[in-house]
């Protein structure tokens, strides 16, 4: 293939893809959350039930554990919709593909490349890693295997080559994958049959021009490479350069570290991390180390080696959220139970050696989060072996620093069943009756504890009583619940013109409840949104002091597909025409649909942006909402 025509095909791909899968933003960022919009094709055409299967995936060194996770995906009229939440760091894109849930064999993997979701910068460049990152997944993850994807070599290559053309720094990292890349390109027949002059002058050229920051990994890297095309005495003279490099230096420590990761035999990979910690025991990247071991230990299904291993390391080289996420994938899969819990308690433990600041309340909330995580795991591994007792004892130090409209309802039945187990249950009925307030139980819970209710009031009529009172109380406490989030800023003036050619201004809706509602033709989460959004307007149709106002905005389509919708969809609410964004951008919409209250005073009292599948809760929330602003609420 000709490379420079590479960044064609690959906007070509993109654009190809885009067709399937539409995204908003369109430019995202980490620490946000992509609502997404699937067209099936392929196997897919004509299934129900459909699921989004995606990897986060960064730079090589970030690949870590590389599992692989689902996304619900909703369906709306001929596609399926749904979000998937972006992580903090470490991660520069996801590739995502589409699978029966019916058939799981029926897989839409975009013709084996997947369906890239690139993040970008604050400034809205494309971040680093994310082009070369998705080759990485074919190279260093199993999530080809996974779908049954045969990898394209020569696709990965192309995205070697752009990420390092785009990011040269990034060279260091890429050039021995990207080597791998043509070579396997070449054994698959997928180029000229001089593939090995090629990478024999790739590692000749990359080895020469960085002679004064080889680090041992890079002539590891070359040694394998060579051995693999056959050329043994150039792999020997790159062995023997190893011992030119400084080891005690933080390039060749970060390199030999890296080559721990990279060693796929697990024997080797052991072998190479004592010799490590034997050569360098106090080096700073020995946790980096650990962890490299302990995720092979863990991929390769030896738990208990990896207690062993992990048991043996003292708490500076123990990464609890490593810990952490070995337990929750263990307890999520149903399977060592007693590792879960051992690995769960480890993390507890790190997490508490490891001080943190007064002064910093976003740390101490975060880590107090880990703990209750992981305490979460370790109580639902003690469940699942049915030691109840233990179990219970380990839920009570989640709940009693847990806000009960933050609590689990399938752990809340978990704890019920436990205090059942271990005749408990008047002990624990307290806390049962803050999250059957609060909204966060399951249909078995609310069943379970109507019997034992029953049974324990005497008849049905004093059950039915100590409900009605109940759910008073509840009511109150959703209404609650939903005015915590209310906000309080003035609302922009605006002044729009409706689709029935009428102008409409806040002014002339002063002492009214005002709901906005941001939509577009194109966004099939707006159109998803609102049967809920449209039975709460509908129960205050003949409320005077409530105003619905749909404003059609970051439009693409002509204003006769905008009326054909409305008049479909939304029938006799005004819809109001922001074609240059104006007002979208006055009131901060970053996200459609976004749903805003004002209030009768002219000013903004709630926000609502993106689109749940829960539809009954969103319709409970904006209801409440509503109503508490149109009851007077100041």
């Amino acid at each position: 293939m000709n490379r420079y025509l590479t960044p064609c095909l690959f906007l070509l791909s993109v654009t190809a893809a885009l067709a399937q899968l539409r995204f908003t933003p369109d430019r995202p960022k980490i620490d946000g959350v992509v609502s997404f919009t699937y067209t099936p094709t392929g196997p897919l055409i004509g299934e129900t039930d459909i699921q989004a299967v995606f990897l986060r995936y960064g730079s090589p060194a970030q690949m870590r554990l590389s599992q692989s996770e689902t996304a619900p995906a909703v369906p709306t009229g001929s596609a399926f919709v749904g979000t998937i939440k972006i992580p903090f760091k470490e991660v520069a894109g996801l590739l995502v593909a589409f699978q029966s849930r019916n058939n799981p064999a029926l897989i839409d993997h975009n013709n084996a490349h997947f369906y890239p979701i690139l993040l970008h910068s604050k400034t809205g460049a494309v971040l680093p890693h994310a082009v070369g990152g998705q080759a990485s997944v074919l190279m260093r993850t199993s999530f080809p295997y996974l779908l049954k994807v045969k990898p394209d070599w020569a696709w990965a290559v192309g995205q070697y080559e752009q990420e390092i053309a785009r990011h040269p720094t990034t060279r260091p990292l890429y050039w021995a994958d990207l080597v791998r890349a043509k070579l396997r390109e070449g054994q698959q027949g997928q180029t000229r049959p001089d593939y090995r002059q090629t990478c024999l002058a790739d590692i000749d050229a990359y080895l020469t021009s960085e002679t004064a920051n080889l680090t041992p990994a890079d002539l590891r890297a070359a040694a394998e490479l060579y051995t693999q095309l056959n050329e043994p005495q150039l792999a020997q003279k790159a062995r023997d350069r190893i011992s030119s490099v400084d080891h005690s230096s933080d390039a060749a420590q970060k390199a030999r570290v890296a080559q721990i990761a990279a060693e796929p035999d697990l024997g080797k990979k052991r072998a190479n991390f004592n010799d490590f910690v034997a050569t360098l025991p106090r080096s700073p990247y020995r946790g980096v180390a650990v962890s490299a071991v302990a995720e092979a230990y863990f991929k390769a299904d030896k738990l208990r080696e990896l207690v062993e291993f992990m048991g043996a390391e003292a708490d500076p080289e123990t990464d609890p959220v490593l810990l952490l996420s070995f337990a929750h994938q263990l307890a999520k899969e149903g399977r060592g139970m007693p590792q879960a819990d051992w690995l769960a308690n480890r993390a507890i433990w790190a997490f508490g050696k490891r001080p943190v600041p007064p002064t910093n309340k976003q740390l101490a909330m975060e880590r107090a989060g880990q703990i209750r995580a992981a305490q979460a795991v370790s109580a639902h591994a003690l469940y699942e072996q049915n030691r109840y007792l233990p179990a219970l004892n380990r839920y009570r130090e989640i709940w009693t620093s847990t806000p009960p409209r933050q609590t689990d309802p399938t752990t809340n039945e978990r704890i019920w069943l436990c205090a059942q187990k271990t005749s408990r249950a008047d002990s624990v009925l307290p806390f049962m009756l803050t999250v059957v307030r609060a909204n966060r139980t399951t249909a078995s819970l609310r069943s379970s504890l109507r019997d034992w209710q029953t049974a324990r009031l005497g008849g049905t009529r004093e059950l039915a009583t100590y409900q009605h009172n109940l759910a008073l109380i509840e009511a109150a406490d959703r209404r609650a619940v939903v005015m915590d989030k209310f906000t309080d800023e003035p609302a922009p003036p605006f002044t729009l013109m409706a689709l029935n050619g009428r102008r409409v201004s806040l002014a002339s809706l002063r002492g009214k409840v005002v709901v906005l509602d941001f939509w577009a033709t194109w966004c099939e989460p707006c159109r998803a949104s609102l049967p809920p959004k449209l039975q709460v307007r509908n129960s205050f149709r003949n409320v005077p002091s409530v105003q619905f106002l749909f404003v059609n905005t970051h439009e693409t389509a002509a204003k006769a597909a905008v009326r054909a919708v409305a008049a479909k969809q939304i029938g006799a609410s005004p819809v109001l025409l922001d074609p240059d964004r104006k007002m979208a951008d006055a009131y901060g919409v970053k996200l459609l649909p976004s749903t805003i209250l004002i209030d009768a005073q002219g000013r903004i009292r709630y926000r609502s942006a993106g689109y749940s599948d829960n539809a009954q809760a969103t319709t409970d929330e904006l209801q409440q909402a509503i109503e508490a602003l149109n009851d007077g609420y100041r």
